[in-house]
């Protein structure tokens, strides 16, 4: 007897349980946007949140759909077969990618749902698309806050590898998709983009710890071999096309919330940032890269770029001249004194230390400050030494009227003109600044 009554409580608790589950309340919007926020870089995850439910969805859909040609070319799988060229740079110790056509296939699928959201006449007319085709449920050039130009231009080329004639995945034969046209519709129809960035320096990733797929790596891998003159003008020819087709004030649109800006390739920028100071004024990130052979022209627009906007927070540079850092830092001083929190010189040439040192005293709200392999001449470093120049000379106070009350973070690398580490100027440098700071002298006790 007793333990039939066992049972039947036993079978009483599982039926209870089951009512439970099935009444049960759903989790309220505001956790579940926490959770899906807590998952926001994670696209296979994002993915599975889109699936529960509509509240689920709902709360996930414009995550999703902030960056997706970042999530495209972002891949954890590791591919073992490491070319030699990748193990030059420390990027590509470990290459990730999935195979070609899984990517392919997902960058058609991307591109047509773009597609099929506006129908454009010019895209029916040449069969990229059909007129009467179903449209898509939501506009996600609503959610569109995140594009990388060079991650579109490769969809495009994925979307034309996969429907090519000889495809055995093509049926209809349809026109080859034209980057042209399709940054000019990206353009006409995206009203919230934060983020624009060219970015071949993969600046990006980085900042999500995720890893390129390693198709993108590959083709920066072949940048630096033997073919820098196409992709010098593919480079180039992404950056036309942004200009000619922005010209027109009913796209100006495209640039209105813009509030990071990252261009990293090597070519020539002097027309975008002048484009670029005339229309955004709300940059709080820029990242660049200086192009050597035309540094005049490049330098000046950049510092035209600089000066006009209202509240610069973080400016990252590589490669600047020796000749014109000390212009880019005038500009800093006299335009963003107030705003700037980060500053961040990269492979950097400097003659004279106490001259940076001159600009960093109006800085003084500066939270990160790093000199990453900054260059300077050993020769010249040991002529200053001797002949008490720059900041070797130790009757003078090189740290008067330097102050940086803010400043948690100092990073101080230099290497010399054979790319080898200058530790004794680094040290020297890292001094003077440190004795400057108190929160990394308190962080440091």
């Amino acid at each position: 007897m007793m333990l039939l009554n066992f049972f039947k409580e036993k079978k009483k608790k599982e039926q209870t349980k089951k009512v439970d589950i099935r009444y049960s309340k759903p989790l309220p919007p505001e956790i579940v946007r926490l959770i899906v926020l807590y998952l926001k870089n994670d696209k296979k995850s994002l993915h599975s949140c889109l699936l529960v439910s509509r509240n689920w969805c709902r709360e996930t859909v414009d995550l999703l759909w902030k960056q997706p040609f970042h999530f495209l070319y972002t891949c954890n799988k590791i591919n073992s077969s490491v070319t030699s060229q990748s193990r030059k740079s420390k990027l590509y110790n470990q290459q990730y990618c999935c195979s070609n056509e899984k990517r392919q296939y997902q960058a058609t699928n991307l591109l047509m749902t773009y597609l099929l959201i506006k129908h454009d006449k010019e895209f029916i007319e040449e069969g990229i698309i059909k007129a009467e085709s179903e449209r898509i449920t939501f506009n996600y050039f609503e959610f569109l806050f995140v594009l990388d130009l060079h991650e579109l231009y490769y969809a495009v080329k994925d979307w034309n590898r996969w429907n090519m004639p000889i495809s055995k995945f093509n049926i209809d034969n349809p026109l080859p998709l034209k980057f042209e046209s399709i940054i000019r519709y990206f353009i006409m129809n995206t009203s919230k983009l934060q983020v624009l960035s060219l970015d071949t320096e993969f600046i990006l990733y980085e900042f999500n710890n995720k890893n390129p797929c390693s198709f993108l790596i590959d083709v920066k891998v072949s940048k630096y071999d033997n073919n820098n003159e196409y992709f010098s003008y593919r480079d180039n020819y992404i950056l036309k096309l942004l200009i000619k087709e922005s010209k027109s004030i009913q796209f100006f649109q495209f640039f209105d919330n813009l509030t990071e800006l990252i261009l990293t390739i090597k070519e020539n920028k002097c027309e975008i940032f002048l484009f670029l100071s005339q229309i955004c004024h709300n940059i709080q990130k820029l990242i660049t890269k200086t192009d050597n052979r035309n540094s005049t022209c490049e330098s000046n627009s950049l510092i035209s770029l600089i000066r006009t906007q209202h509240n610069l927070v973080h400016f990252e540079i590589f490669d600047v001249p020796e000749m014109y850092i000390n212009e880019i830092l005038e500009s800093l001083k006299y335009s963003q004194h107030n705003s700037l929190r980060t500053l961040i010189l990269n492979n950097v040439r400097i003659i004279y230390n106490s001259t940076i040192l001159s600009y960093l005293k109006y800085l003084q709200n500066l939270q990160e400050l790093r000199f990453n392999n900054c260059m300077c001449r050993r020769n010249l470093f040991f002529d200053n030494e001797y002949n008490k120049k720059d900041i070797f000379d130790e009757e003078k106070n090189y740290e008067e009227g330097l102050w940086l009350p803010n400043l948690k973070y100092l990073q101080v690398n230099f290497i010399d003109e054979n790319e080898e580490e200058f530790n004794e100027l680094s040290f020297i440098l890292s001094s003077i600044l440190t004795r400057c700071s108190p929160l990394i002298i308190s962080n440091n006790i």
